[in-house]
This record gives structure tokens, C-alpha cells and sequence, in this order.
């Protein structure tokens, strides 16, 4: 097999297609300081993706697939009440773990969670678990990697030539401030 990268791929790195900002706060509570209170603010677009996929065959703008976004709370977090403008989020108490999940995300979407954690003492955490994100985009090649003929020696039949790429996020993630 013989491929060969495009140059222009090897001297910009990877950028990935999503642009996550989060952001997490802390206050104390309204009740004589014995507990606080957290905010948590996230933030999620799609990048002008046309300098980043080898798509010669497309020319509009791109479907980021199947996006999710795990986002794990520190221990001390008693309970959190999260609100989002764009798909749903289930948060689950036993783990700590919220799962928003939005679906289809194209350039022109400006999605946010927004919520509030009560925490269980007044000191707040050590630092902020990473954020989880997951999504694929069909057709596309990150690494600017494209097959361009096929030939199967030995079958009696014509194979159909056409190749599919798709590029998955696998495991990314966001570190919190």
C-alpha cells in the first residue's frame, strides 16, 4: 500500500472540530456561609472545518455527528440542577456524572449548559474532573489520507470501488479551570 500525507496536514497539527469552553465557579451559600454553591457554564460550536477534513467532494459546510458531552462533578457535589438550550442532559446522583447529549451539530449552532451545583461543605473542591467529548463526521479524513484506485487480483467479479472514511473523536477531552 502506498499513501502519502499532505504537507499542509504535517505543519498544522491536529485542530480539533469543536470548540468546548467550561467554566466552573464557586460561591458560598446564602445560609451564614455553611455551604456553597457552584456554577457551572459550558460552551459548545463547531469549527470552520474547511481548512481541517480532505473533502474534495463536498463543498458545503459539515454535520458533526452523534455529539456528547460527559462531564464528571467532584465528590463533594450534593447535587446539581443543569439547564441546556440544545438537546437534553441526564445527570446521574450516584456517580456524579452528567451526559449531555446533543446530537447533529453544524457550524452555524451556539449551544450552552448552564446550572447549579450545591456542594456538601463549604470548601470547595480540589480541581474539576475533565470534560468527555464525543462525535464522528462521515466522509471526512483528518489525517488528509484518501485511497485512490483499488485492485483485487484472484475474485471474478468487479468490486465496487468506492471508499468511506469516517473520523471519530475517540477519547478527547477538556480541562476545566
Amino acid at each position: 500500500m502506498r499513501y502519502r500525507v499532505r504537507p499542509s496536514v504535517l505543519k498544522m497539527g491536529f485542530t480539533p472540530a469543536i470548540i468546548c469552553t467550561p467554566s466552573f465557579r464557586y460561591e458560598t451559600g446564602s445560609t451564614a456561609g455553611s455551604t456553597m454553591i457552584g456554577v457551572i457554564d459550558i460552551k459548545l460550536s463547531a469549527r470552520s472545518i474547511s481548512t481541517l477534513f480532505n473533502m474534495e467532494s463536498r463543498k458545503s459546510s459539515v454535520t458533526i455527528e452523534e455529539v456528547s458531552v460527559t462531564i464528571p462533578f467532584p465528590k463533594i457535589v450534593k447535587t446539581a440542577n443543569l439547564k441546556v438550550n440544545f438537546g437534553q442532559v441526564l445527570y446521574d446522583e450516584a456517580s456524579k456524572i452528567a451526559k449531555w447529549t446533543v446530537g447533529n451539530l453544524d457550524d452555524k449552532m451556539r449551544l450552552q449548559l448552564t446550572g447549579e451545583m450545591k456542594l456538601e461543605s463549604a470548601r470547595r473542591p480540589d480541581e474539576n474532573p475533565p470534560l468527555g467529548i464525543t462525535w464522528k463526521i462521515p466522509s471526512a479524513s483528518l489525517s488528509g489520507l484518501s485511497v485512490g484506485g483499488l485492485s483485487i487480483t484472484g475474485e471474478y467479479y468487479k468490486p465496487y470501488k468506492g471508499v468511506r472514511n469516517i473520523a471519530k473523536s475517540g477519547r478527547f477531552q477538556i480541562r476545566c479551570s
